[in-house]
């Protein structure tokens, strides 16, 4: 293969937690659908320009809000489009972890989103997801 995907073909790229037992055991899960996977760098990029596929970071989780329908972990990813950078650790039924963006707006404004008091490492590697779900890393 090797082949460079087609734009239209990538969904997101992200930083892919290496170990996310690892983030699971350390932030267990408020919810049943479990997610703990990734970091969005962007949803539907024009491009890959700019991504390091197969990179090895560290994300360091910052703070997490959760309330009946999310649970997200906030985190420095300086790559992020999104406002409030993070990871989804679970989702109720029925709720799209997209959710984790407006989640992390409301705790924002209201005063629910708990900073951490030590920040928490997770190794990443940065990559995209293609449109068949396919996670890329090298």
């Amino acid at each position: 293969m090797g082949n460079k995907p087609s734009e239209k073909d990538i969904l997101y790229t992200a930083l892919f937690v290496v170990d996310p037992e690892k983030l699971i055991s350390k932030f267990a899960p408020k919810h049943s659908k479990v997610f703990a996977h990734h970091s969005t760098i962007e949803f539907k990029p024009a491009s890959l320009k700019g991504i390091e596929v197969g990179k090895l970071v560290k994300i360091k989780i910052i703070g997490r809000a959760f309330d009946e329908n999310g649970d997200a972990l906030l985190v420095e990813n300086a790559k992020s489009k999104n406002k409030y950078p993070h990871i989804t650790i679970s989702c109720a039924e029925n709720i799209p972890p997209t959710y984790s963006n407006e989640l992390l707006e409301k705790a924002s404004k209201n005063g629910t989103l708990e900073m951490l008091k030590e920040p928490f490492f997770v190794e990443a590697t940065e990559g995209y997801s293609d449109s068949a779900g396919n996670v890329v890393l090298s």
